[in-house]
């Protein structure tokens, strides 16, 4: 069954079915974000579906995604991704399997880094963001290591 990704602002992912009719998935894409949709290219085998209106309607920073999509395009990205974001592959296509891993493991480790805060905030803002940073990198990077 092909399948796509919700990630909510705080983080959490949902595996979501991935209807055959075009219509449908649109449909689907609209529900997930809480209204109209922006298209995003961050990785060459996927697309993030933003709300097209998230920063205005005051919608919750999606950190999660803000780091997932800084890793992918291998720089820090100057602006934020509010609300939920739906994460599908090319031409709004299932997202491959191994994707869905590496969005999952770097949602999992920027939830650690926020917990781990809890106890032991950041020093400042800047260090806070280098922190969920690698915490995303490494977790891709983890999947992607060859197995011996």
């Amino acid at each position: 069954m092909s399948s796509v990704l919700r990630v909510d602002a705080d983080g959490g992912t949902a595996l979501m079915p991935w209807p055959a009719d075009e219509l449908e998935r649109g449909l689907l894409i609209r529900a997930g974000v809480g209204g109209s949709a922006d298209t995003a290219v961050y990785h060459r085998r996927a697309l993030l579906h933003v709300h097209g209106n998230g920063q205005a309607e005051r919608l919750p920073l999606n950190l999660a995604v803000w780091v997932l999509a800084s890793v992918w395009r291998g720089i820090e990205l100057p602006y934020g991704l509010h609300g939920t974001v739906m994460v599908t592959g090319p031409q709004s296509e299932a997202l491959d399997a191994d994707l869905v891993a590496e969005v999952r493991a770097v949602c999992a480790a920027v939830a650690e880094v926020r917990a781990e805060w809890q106890d032991q905030p950041p020093v400042g803002e800047g260090p806070a963001r280098a922190e969920l940073l690698a915490a995303g990198r490494h977790a891709r990077d983890a999947l992607r290591a060859p197995t011996a």
